[in-house]
């Protein structure tokens, strides 16, 4: 038994003198981190909306680099490309139709197609939002309840409501009728956004997907 020892010591001392680490960095898958602009991870599969019908409406498809919103029958009505730090809004066929550009005070500015012009911004009020026209005039505000969120407008009157409950997303009325809903893990006030009727559909998406997927839009 003892004229094994020596092999013994040997191969505890070839263990011993194994540099650190070494067969983990030769095991260890190589991953990258997804770029600090957004985070691909909090809007996935397809996005989809109906109204009180159970009729979808639109959707939001998620691709490498951005998404494509259509409607009901598919038809392609926008294209959102990321840019960086920005999210360009086109049309079907690729016409830039405005960049949202979130800023590190964690407020977003839509600005037009030629990015010359600041149209509205979106900005931190209290632990909710602010939606601001190109005067700093504001159109509406978001604020959050216990259950979702509530959207107001620039007199305070409340157009629309958010409800998270029981799997389901949904934007409705005051008066509690459903307007628009989603099963997809998706935020209330990202979803408030689409109450802001004075912006054009592919804005309020844009907004949405630009809450939903960037750090600027981090909860309080």
């Amino acid at each position: 038994m003892t004229r094994h020892l020596p092999w013994l010591a040997l191969l505890v001392w070839v263990g011993c003198s194994r540099p650190s680490g070494s067969d983990a960095s030769a095991s260890a898958p190589q991953t990258s981190a997804l770029p600090a602009e957004r985070d691909e991870a909090a809007l996935p599969g397809k996005l989809k909306f109906k109204d009180a019908d159970d009729r979808e409406r639109f959707s939001l498809k998620p691709k490498d680099d951005g998404a494509k919103l259509v409607d009901g029958d598919d038809r392609e009505l926008a294209r959102l490309k990321w840019k960086g730090g920005a999210l360009k809004v086109s049309g079907p066929d690729d016409t830039p139709l405005a960049h949202v550009v979130g800023s590190a005070g964690g407020a977003l500015t839509v600005r037009d197609g030629a990015q010359q012009q600041v149209l509205y911004t979106l900005a931190r009020q209290g632990q909710g939002w602010r939606l601001n026209d190109a005067r700093g005039a504001v159109l509406y505000t978001v604020s959050p309840d216990d259950d979702g969120a509530r959207v107001r407008d620039a007199a305070g009157v409340e157009v629309a409501r958010v409800k998270a409950r029981e799997g389901k997303v949904s934007l409705r009325e005051p008066g509690g009728g459903t307007l628009l809903a989603t099963k997809s893990e998706v935020r209330a006030d990202a979803v408030a956004c689409l109450a802001f009727e004075k912006l054009d559909l592919a804005l309020r998406v844009a907004l949405l997907h630009q809450l939903q997927t960037s750090p600027t839009g981090t909860s309080p």
